[in-house]
């Protein structure tokens, strides 16, 4: 059976606005945590809400397409369209982020990363190699951070796209729900 992929695309990118106003209020805790660092932890734990975002819009998308049925690279496209928009929502707040409200957190983070590097048991040449590398602009952080967004989405598809192809929500049960 062939799938109908023409709605991808619009349940991606509207699905992707929510998930990237979901990623811009957790960066807001990132940009908190250079005063405040109890907000890095909160941060991290709002990371959990991710997955579940993912396997919510995925379940929804297989629902609304004809026959209530996907495969796995269709599901898999969605969340690499998915996660690909919603990070350039999110690349907005970060590039306000490091242009205009904190411009030395590449370098400072950069720098975090040498020293953690240095505690570490790691050959000293390769700590050098990458002391010596130059820091990255803010395009070239934000574009890698796109870029890592999508992989993320990939890697976290090929996890939740089998459990979304097994969760069955009839429309007798939504409109149960809607009476009630």
């Amino acid at each position: 059976m062939k799938e109908d992929k023409s709605q991808l695309m619009n349940y991606a990118m509207n699905s992707g606005l929510i998930l990237g106003g979901f990623w811009v209020f957790k960066y807001l805790f990132v940009i908190g945590a250079t005063q405040f660092p109890f907000l890095g932890i909160v941060q991290s734990l709002l990371s959990i809400g991710t997955p579940l975002i993912l396997l919510y819009f995925i379940v929804k998308y297989k629902n609304q397409i004809e026959g209530s049925r996907i495969g796995f690279w269709h599901g898999v496209q969605f969340s690499m369209l998915l996660f690909f928009y919603a990070g350039l929502i999110e690349a907005i707040i970060v590039m306000i982020h490091v242009l205009w409200i904190d411009p030395n957190y590449i370098s400072n983070t950069f720098e975090n990363i040498i020293s953690i590097a240095e505690s570490l048991p790691v050959d000293q040449n390769t700590i050098e190699q990458v002391r010596n590398q130059p820091v990255p602009t803010p395009f070239l952080y934000t574009l890698n951070l796109i870029i890592s967004d999508v992989l993320i989405g990939i890697v976290l598809s090929l996890l939740i796209v089998p459990l979304a192809m097994k969760i069955e929500i009839t429309r007798q049960n939504e409109n149960s729900r809607k009476e009630d």
